[in-house]
């Protein structure tokens, strides 16, 4: 009887966790904000479990791969030529200068590494599926602003290796160092055997993916890159993602949208629900001087890198305006930061990054609109520089 009330709470959970979710989809919010709310309001009576947190990792790991299957190797080092220069503006300001206004405000070097990484990574599902929502309106910027979350989603991974031992201040051995190097060479290895083989190996690779099991041995290979970045002190979710570019040599991926998008959609929102519950507001909720300053220069950091970066990628300048306000939201990855913390600044960092989702959403909604204001703006105060149509 107690195996039925868990199956029957199970089933009304999901259901609620749905219509929920549909509601907010309704009001033309990504469902994410929707999946945090749940797990703030869950937080109150339920503090989560291993198992409940070990199935959210499984719907990150793959929604990584599927943001690697978009782009196959040339593809990649393609995009990446062109945006590298944004990616590194993107850096300085989103990471180094946050990193900096944390250090003024009397944050200490971890805590201040992780407001800089929190305020670092757009996020790459909401921004991306708010792309293809509106898809028509955002053709012009569209190629952009994807090339530079996939530089973010190459960069932070990087990031989120180095953080275990900044902001949980965790001694570093040689052998750690040397273990990160090996992982790197294992995952470049395995990435130029696995591309090489898939390239010329068309027809076997389809033949698999039309097995009944096909699945069960594909999750099973995503999982096995992740966890070999984890073995080896990088993050699981960069060893998803090359398994994610590995495969996108396949000419056509769809089989392998079709065999994984049902499990991401099914566990994915589990690690937001997750993330909400970490955000206990029992203890209080803190918004500073330092929160809204963080709130300002979050927006800010990003309209610039996509004002600056998008003209030097070719945007025109109302283009670039646009692209700018199309990047703040955080999400994901600022999520797999909090998880290196504990104590207030958990707290402090959630409601951010809750509160950046939802501001980034709005100023995306009203992109092209902001875009064209703001030139005529900067038009008025630099009459020299004429707007480009």
């Amino acid at each position: 009887m107690d195996g039925l009330n868990i199956i029957v709470l199970l089933g009304l959970a999901l259901t609620l966790i749905s219509v929920f979710s549909l509601l907010i989809e309704r009001l033309y919010f990504p469902s994410i904000l929707a999946f945090i709310a749940i797990g703030v309001g869950v937080g109150f009576f339920w503090d989560g479990n291993e198992v409940f947190k070990i199935a959210g990792e499984i719907g990150i790991i793959l929604l990584f791969f599927l943001l690697g299957l978009k782009f196959p190797l040339r593809e990649l080092w393609k995009r990446m030529r062109k945006v590298w220069k944004a990616g590194v503006l993107d850096i300085v300001l989103s990471f180094g200068v946050s990193f900096g206004i944390a250090l003024l405000f009397g944050l200490d070097f971890p805590r201040a590494f992780l407001i800089g990484a929190v305020l670092y990574a757009t996020s790459s599902s909401t921004s991306a599926k708010l792309l293809e929502r509106h898809s028509e309106k955002h053709e012009n910027i569209k190629e952009f602003v994807l090339a530079l979350l996939i530089f973010e989603d190459i960069f932070a991974p990087l990031l989120l290796t180095i953080a275990p031992f900044i902001i949980q201040e965790e001694p570093v051995a040689m052998t750690d160092i040397g273990k990160v190097f090996a992982g790197f060479l294992i995952f470049g290895v395995l990435l130029f055997i696995g591309s090489s083989f898939v390239s010329k190996q068309q027809k076997f690779s389809k033949h698999l993916l039309r097995q009944d099991d096909a699945s069960i041995g594909l999750i099973g290979l995503i999982l096995f890159f992740a966890g070999i970045g984890m073995v080896f002190g990088l993050s699981e979710i960069l060893g998803a993602f090359i398994a994610g570019i590995m495969l996108a040599d396949i000419h056509d991926v769809r089989p392998l949208k079709r065999l994984t998008v049902p499990v991401r959609d099914l566990f994915l929102p589990i690690f937001f629900i997750s993330f909400g519950i970490s955000i206990n507001l029992e203890k209080g909720v803190i918004v500073n001087t330092l929160f809204f300053v963080l709130i300002v220069w979050g927006v800010l950091s990003k309209w610039i890198v996509g004002r600056v970066g998008g003209r030097i990628y070719g945007l025109s300048r109302v283009q670039a305006n646009e692209a700018g306000f199309s990047l703040a939201p955080r999400g994901e990855f600022s999520i797999l930061f909090t998880a290196l913390s504990n104590g207030a600044i958990n707290l402090f960092v959630g409601l951010y990054i809750f509160v950046s989702a939802i501001v980034g959403i709005i100023l995306f909604r009203f992109s092209e609109y902001l875009a064209e204001k703001t030139e005529k703006t900067l038009t008025k105060v630099l009459p020299e520089k004429k707007n480009e149509e």
